[in-house]
């Protein structure tokens, strides 16, 4: 089996929580190995709390949830804490996510903030610097219809309230990516008769 891409989500593209709720539904079923960090967690938590999209409680058991079911991707702190450099972002706070990303083996990095971390030693080490509509763009081409398949999957979940795969894909488009909305849309009536594999 080809080698999944492991992918870094920054948090800029973690908030609000539409698209972090599909890009981790895609990862379950496996279109990509979501890599995350402890200071990544920690930041999301800090930002979703600050802006009144979560209660701490609520934040804090995303959290524990990730660790619990995304544990065997965390990025061990080992390999790029003691590497950050001035050159890695003009941001001292995007340094460290721009470290674990260079060591930690990851593919793509998946951030709205391209100014400060699509940056040389960033590129040089082979690394995608994409936006979540452009990576959705780039799967739902690659693998419409286990990327369909997901999203139907993303909406059915919701019960808080009921969310229609029409309804999420409004949704996601108004969270920032309205080209992947356009190019779901017209897939989520036909009936999907192979889900992804586990």
């Amino acid at each position: 089996m080809a080698r999944l891409q492991r992918v870094f989500i920054d948090t800029s593209e973690l908030f609000p929580f539409t698209i972090m709720d599909v890009l981790l539904t895609l990862s379950e079923d496996l279109l990509f190995t979501w890599v995350w960090t402890d200071e990544l967690l920690t930041e999301w938590e800090e930002v979703i709390v600050r802006e009144g999209q979560r209660t701490s409680k609520s934040a804090a058991s995303v959290v524990a949830a990730v660790r619990t079911y995304f544990g065997k991707s965390r990025i061990d702190p080992a390999v790029y804490r003691t590497r950050i450099a001035d050159n890695l972002s003009p941001d001292p706070a995007d340094r460290i996510h721009a470290a674990a990303a260079v060591y930690g083996d990851v593919d793509v990095l998946i951030t709205r903030n391209l100014k400060h971390l699509r940056t040389r030693p960033v590129l040089e080490a082979g690394i995608k610097v994409i936006t979540s509509d452009d990576c959705l763009c780039a799967l739902v081409a690659d693998r419409r219809h286990h990327v369909v398949a997901s999203f139907i999957r993303a909406a059915e979940a919701k019960q808080n309230p009921p969310t229609t795969a029409q309804e999420l894909a409004s949704k996601v488009a108004g969270a920032g990516a309205p080209r992947f909305a356009e190019r779901v849309r017209p897939h989520l009536a036909r009936p999907q008769t192979q889900r992804p594999l586990k």
